[in-house]
């Protein structure tokens, strides 16, 4: 239920307020036709504009329809966005336009940016998911956005525009809501907005305070680890499959609460100038992600510890704005920090490669066959170790991290990451008879640091933070035997809490200048040129340690882990990249070029060319990879063109748009192919057919260390039509629908194939609503309004290569389209709104993605006779609700 209570006379901007809250006010046009639909104004040009009037794909979403859509996160008024898609995670969400995305990762700068106000949230990887509570509205511009907005908005720029405070007016906004299903347990939003005058047209106070908790309708069911390869049918070790997970059992598992405070403050200095001081703060504790297992059943998984993710965020800005008479400035410093804690279970990863080399060989350390007669020297140790009872070598033991080489555990992810980034940005702008001009200059200082030690092995259960038996493994002992035998003084390593550790810091510093300039040749022709032209340079420091829990490698004061840091360094289990980080400095000037034409006074024609160049950086290498340390920037050229048109006297929006994108050397994370062992030769023992011989190192080729690196692997491109109408057919029913087909596919690159569709993205994607609201009196209200609204999509990719369901660990997964429907009817008062709802009115099962990377589906389990684990990221079931 919605309440508000206005005290004070309204003023202009207190009436787009009423506009927001109340859907039949939107439509009434200033010359007092209630059939034209409401002009929206937006400032993705960083210039107040209609929507219609900007030559670029640019899509709005008003506060009224997010409240009628019943928005509570981006995934949510991304399926009306048909050019956007999310990809949500456990933390935070990757936000795609047009189908710029090569894959799931976490290395490589984002292809879009995410915009709160004038502060920009995206990081490597993602963002956070910015709840939308007292929002204005939402802007998406899709392609490439560069000149105005940077390095991280290559293929597009979301914008989450907030309200702020206003002079002389005193509003208060109560806003609650409940909701539940059959298959999910409660969930509940609620949120207090109130705006405040303190002195008379000099200062206001704007506040928002919520707090959500979304149910959760994952089941963690009873289940055994896996006991047996998915893919050949071969029975792992003995001990394998006999363990449970019956202390972690839990349905809805995956519930979250979000809780979160935006506060600002408006100091009108006088007619000419104003300060805005904004902070605001979310924080997110939920359980598992929204995945499961479809082999197993439906909404249904079998973890083995208690998932759970924790992300903090904070910003803070400080917004001057002046009228200089020849100009409009603009001044934006912010501040933004984001902390993340997680735990997941990885115990499927673990096993597979545990089942490939916890046993005993059929060599014996006393009968060494001729190829492995170097098993006593030291630089071997990593590699090979006798079992102490049986006295077989068993090869790679560092998988074997339960109590004996054949024994089955738990295996555990447990991670922290910090971002913090300051910004600044100063522009001017003017509007005149024959020219509008912008220029600015942006200054970026970030830095983002994590900490990730690998395959923790556990007990499993529920527990905040999982207590790490690694010291009592197999593995453990394997390597204080290699640090004993090499002479280190304490060999156990006792602080070692998992066989792989890694921590990474990365800064960036970017300064850029940009300006665009817009040319009115005569009342109906406009020319518009920007260049952006920005420096960036990017630091990296990465450590890894093995086995590692504790920063010995990074910390040349280690005491009585001296030795065995040594050792490590000399061995090349231990990169101290800290001391001398890699560097790599982009300089690059992104132009863009604009014309528009006014065929009447209802429509206009434009073409455009943006480019986007995503900035390169430097790989977090070690020994002598196939690809190179650093990699360069890649390029998007978008060659777009379109009409806006209005139609039936102003009862209809007809918008179509045509583009064209070519992506050059584009990004993407990929394995080094050089971590292949060699052979005697120097060669890839895998493709001369000789056995493998850990000791050579060939530099680019094999032998070399398992990592995971950002190459510039080829060309692309991306090519599709946007299709959007929205039409009034009577003062008390409206519609719209909106249509975007594209084609997104490799060209040519190494490794991928040509023609391979760019994953993570539908080849068609659309939507439509209808809105209907009439007068009554019931329950003493003033308007009854009803809205429908179905979304749907073909299916994607989970990734851009890999092999086939029944012959690959990580396979490239065709993952089926869905549609979703919703429904929702209220009554509006004076002053409140009641509503009730449907969400998902067919329970549609939508598989947003297939997780890739975990290896789940060459993982089965007999006993329970589940055929392979499988990770499905998945919707809410339906649900009704009350708000």
């Amino acid at each position: 239920m919605l309440e508000r209570n206005a005290k004070i006379a309204l003023t202009p901007v207190a009436g787009a307020v009423l506009t927001a809250l109340y859907p039949a006010v939107d439509a009434i046009a200033q010359d007092g036709n209630e059939l034209v639909l409401e002009e929206i104004i937006v400032t993705a040009t960083k210039r107040a504009l209609s929507i219609q009037d900007i030559p670029a794909t640019v899509q709005a979403i008003t506060q009224q329809s997010l409240a009628e859509m019943g928005a509570k996160s981006m995934e949510d008024f991304a399926r009306f966005m048909p050019g956007v898609n999310v990809v949500s995670g456990v933390m935070g969400s990757t936000v795609v336009f047009r189908g710029a995305i090569t894959g799931g990762g976490y290395i490589a700068a984002s292809t879009s940016s995410v915009y709160l106000d004038e502060l920009p949230l995206t990081t490597t990887g993602s963002q956070p998911n910015v709840r939308m509570v007292d929002i204005a509205r939402v802007e998406a511009l899709s392609g490439p956005q560069g000149t105005l907005y940077g390095s991280s908005a290559q293929a597009g720029t979301m914008r989450i525009i907030t309200n702020k405070p206003v002079m002389n007016e005193f509003e208060a906004v109560i806003d609650g809501e409940i909701r539940s299903g059959s298959e999910s347990e409660m969930s509940y939003r609620g949120s207090l907005v109130f705006n405040a005058p303190i002195l008379e047209d000099k200062l206001a106070l704007r506040m928002s305070l919520f707090s959500d908790r979304d149910g959760g309708f994952i089941d963690n069911v009873f289940g055994h680890t896996s006991d047996s390869s998915a893919i050949t049918g071969e029975m792992y070790p003995q001990d394998f499959g006999t363990l449970d997970n019956s202390l972690s059992v839990d349905n809805n598992h995956n519930d979250a609460d979000i809780s979160g405070l935006r506060a600002a403050l408006r100091w009108e200095v006088n007619d000419n100038w104003a300060v805005t001081l904004s902070t605001m703060a979310q924080h997110t504790q939920m359980g598992a992600g929204n995945g499961y297992n479809p082999y197993k059943g439906d909404l249904q998984t079998v973890s083995f510890h208690d998932d759970w993710a924790n992300e903090r965020w904070t910003a803070s800005s400080l917004q001057i704005e002046a009228d200089l008479g020849f100009a409009q400035l603009v001044s934006s410093t912010s501040f933004y920090a984001r902390g993340n804690r997680d735990v997941s279970d990885i115990t499927d990863y673990a096993h597979y490669w545990a089942a490939a080399y916890c046993f005993d060989s059929y060599y014996h350390k006393d009968a060494m066959h001729a190829t492995y007669t170097d098993y006593t020297n030291a630089e071997m140790l990593p590699y090979y170790y006798a079992n102490p009872k049986t006295g077989y070598i068993a090869f790679w033991p560092r998988y074997c991290e339960g109590t004996d080489i054949g024994s089955d555990y738990f295996s555990s992810y447990q991670g922290k990451s910090r971002d913090d980034k300051r910004t600044h940005e100063m522009r001017l702008s003017s509007q005149g008879d024959n020219f509008d001009w912008l220029i600015g200059l942006y200054v970026e200082d970030a830095r983002d640091h994590w900490w990730a030690p690998f395959a923790v092995p556990t007990t499993g259960g529920k527990q905040e933070w999982y207590t790490s038996t690694f010291n009592s493994s197999y593995a453990a002992a394997a390597w204080a035997y290699k640090f004993g035998a090499m002479g280190a003084d304490n060999p156990a390593t006792p602080g070692a809490v998992a066989s792989w550790y890694s921590e990474a810091s990365t800064d960036w510093e970017q300064t850029a200048v940009f300006g665009e300039v817009v040319w009115h040749v005569n009342d109906d022709l406009d020319i518009t040129v920007g260049a952006r032209n920005f420096e960036r340079t990017n630091d990296q420091r990465y450590i890894v340690d093995h086995p590692g829990g504790i920063n010995i490698c990074g910390n040349p004061d280690a005491g009585a882990f001296q030795a065995a840091r040594l050792l490590k360094q000399a061995e090349g289990l231990c990169n101290i990249s800290s001391a001398t980080p890699r560097s790599g400095t982009d300089k690059e000037l992104i132009p863009k070029l604009s014309v528009k034409y006014n065929i009447d006074d209802d429509s206009m024609v434009y073409a455009l060319y943006t480019q986007g160049k995503r900035p390169g950086g430097v790989n977090r290498s070690r020994g002598d990879p196939y690809y190179p340390n650093a990699y360069g920037p890649d390029i998007m050229d978008n060659y777009e063109g379109g009409i806006k048109s209005s139609f039936a006297e102003g009862r209809g929006r007809f918008n179509l748009i045509v583009y064209n994108m070519e992506w050059d050397k584009y990004q993407l994370e990929q394995v080094d192919p050089s971590s292949t062992n060699c052979d005697a030769n120097g060669d890839v023992a895998a493709t001369t057919g000789l056995p493998a011989v850990a000791s050579v190192k060939t530099p680019g080729v094999c032998g070399q260390p398992w990592q995971n690196l950002v190459a510039n692997t080829g060309q692309a491109h991306i090519s599709g039509a946007n299709l959007e109408v929205d039409y009034r057919f009577t003062e008390r029913l409206s519609g719209g629908l909106n249509f975007e087909t594209m084609e997104a596919q490799s060209d040519n690159a190494e490794g991928i194939p040509a023609g391979a569709l760019l994953p993570l993205v539908p080849k068609n994607k659309g939507a439509f609503w209808l809105d209907y609201n009439w007068p009554t009196q019931l329950f003493g209200s003033e308007h009854g309004f009803a809205r429908f609204q179905y979304s749907t999509q073909d299916g994607i990719w989970n990734a851009i290569k890999g092999g086939n369901l029944n012959a690959a660990a990580n396979p490239r997964l065709r993952v089926p389209g869905y549609s979703i429907a919703d429904a929702r009817v209220g009554f509006r008062g004076e002053d409140w709104e009641v509503s009730m709802f449907i969400n998902n009115l067919t329970d549609e099962r939508a598989h947003y993605s297939i997780a890739n990377g975990d290896f789940g589906n060459a993982q089965a389990q007999s006993v329970d006779g589940v055929e392979r684990r499988q990770y499905a990221y998945t919707n809410r079931p339906r649900e009704m609700g009350i708000r």
